[in-house]
């Protein structure tokens, strides 16, 4: 019975390892399956002192795997292929939406609090800092946060 257990245990850490490579959730399924029967066999065989061994045992390695898994996983050879390793690059419009700040502008909508604004001769979205803006008011860019732009009434 013993030999059961551990070949119960060894087959639930390999499914759970395969598990992180061919992610479906069946694998794990499985492996947790067979952990947990492994656990609950050996407290029907050896008793509730054997039992909590095993599942200390047992939770002490899911800690250790998912730790190395964690920091590790990145960088094993086998694995390496699966993590995307190209650099992102830089949002232009993002960049150029930044530059805007201070710059004056037309308000083509009503903002309130968003609408459409022309600055530097280009139609933006814009969001108004506080209160409505009318239609055809001068506008101000005060800040951008991410692709937002804010705006006030200018003066």
């Amino acid at each position: 019975m013993l030999t059961t257990i551990i070949i119960l245990i060894i087959v639930g850490i390999v499914a759970l390892l395969f598990e992180m490579v061919l992610p479906g959730g069946i694998l794990g399924v499985l492996g947790g399956c067979c952990l947990i029967a492994a656990v609950g066999m050996t407290f029907f065989q050896y008793g509730a002192g054997w039992g909590l061994a095993c599942l200390g045992f047992v939770v002490v390695l899911g800690l250790a795997f998912t730790w190395i898994w964690m920091t590790q996983f990145h960088r094993l050879p086998f694995t390496r292929k699966l993590v995307h390793q190209a650099e992102v690059g830089v949002d232009q419009e993002l960049e150029h939406k930044q530059e805007l700040t201070g710059k004056t502008g037309t308000a083509l909508t009503d903002i309130r609090p968003s609408g459409h604004a022309k600055i530097d001769g280009e139609k933006l979205d814009v969001i108004s800092e506080t209160g409505i803006i009318e239609k055809g008011a001068e506008i101000k860019v005060v800040e951008t946060r991410g692709p937002s732009v804010i705006v006030k009434v200018a003066g």
